[in-house]
């Protein structure tokens, strides 16, 4: 089940994310003959994507605003692709993650904030992007893919909107029809209304979910017990319901304790 998980996540991000498992898995002695030709199978489909259509959906986002943009992605092996392609369209860009040392990340840091002709307009950053770095001279961030945990979502937004930010922070989400991460998409987006919370909030409304358990092992769950696409579909729905049942609850804390704080304002 872990590698089914580790597929369908990699499936969103990019066809090399989920070529790379692949091979593993084609290579693995432990497999049968008939498991393994029909793991060459998927790793042969993936192999013949020319390009993936969410690198078309970077390009047009690049084409239609101006001004530099950070992307998220969780793996190294999307993150080298959509590099690739920025470099065929004479897009500067610099890496960011977790195998580069301290030096060559304020190098990575430096060039995406300066100016002129050979600065970096994009900075492409896995998750170690997301962590302890001010990148607030940046207003727009692509999410590539989106982890099933939002609280890295919002660690990846809380780079970009914090103190010292001058502009209003555009978020783009982009996400694979027919995927768990369109289902992330509509739970985040339509359900916690995650986009519209001030940081911090996202926190006190998943500390209201049922049973303590945290989204990603909600997701997890009804993905793993789901017998077809209408069953998974229903149990997200239910999930959804949760969800704003959560926000609902943490709204309603919040307004009793903003009447509290005028009460003892008077």
């Amino acid at each position: 089940r872990l590698t089914l998980i580790t597929l369908q996540r990699e499936l969103s991000s990019s066809p090399e994310a989920v070529a790379a498992t692949l091979r593993k898995m084609v290579q693995d002695r432990a497999h049968s003959d008939n498991v393994r030709a029909e793991l060459q199978n998927f790793l042969a489909l993936a192999e013949s994507i020319p390009i993936s259509r969410k690198l078309l959906a970077v390009r047009e986002l690049l084409q239609r605003f101006p001004g530099k943009f950070l992307i998220f992605t969780e793996y190294r092996q999307t993150q080298d692709a959509i590099m690739r392609r920025l470099e065929e369209w004479g897009i500067p860009a610099v890496t960011f993650n977790g195998g580069l040392d301290i030096q060559q990340k304020e190098q990575a840091v430096a060039a995406f904030r300066s100016e002129g002709r050979h600065a970096a307009r994009v900075m492409v950053s896995t998750e170690s992007g997301a962590e302890g770095r001010n990148l607030q001279f940046c207003h727009q961030l692509i999410n590539y893919d989106l982890p099933w945990n939002p609280m890295r979502v919002e660690q990846r937004i809380g780079r970009l909107h914090r103190l010292g930010q001058e502009h209003d922070v555009t978020i783009f989400n982009l996400s694979c029809n027919e995927t768990i991460e369109a289902h992330v998409i509509e739970l985040l987006a339509r359900k916690i209304r995650m986009f519209e919370l001030v940081i911090g909030e996202l926190d006190m409304i998943l500390g209201n979910l049922e049973g303590n358990k945290s989204f990603e092992d909600l997701l997890r769950e009804a993905w793993e017990a789901s017998s077809s696409e209408g069953d998974l579909l229903n149990r997200l729905n239910a999930l959804g319901d949760v969800l704003v049942k959560a926000r609902r609850e943490y709204e309603r804390v919040r307004e009793s304790n903003a009447l509290l704080d005028v009460a003892l304002d008077l």
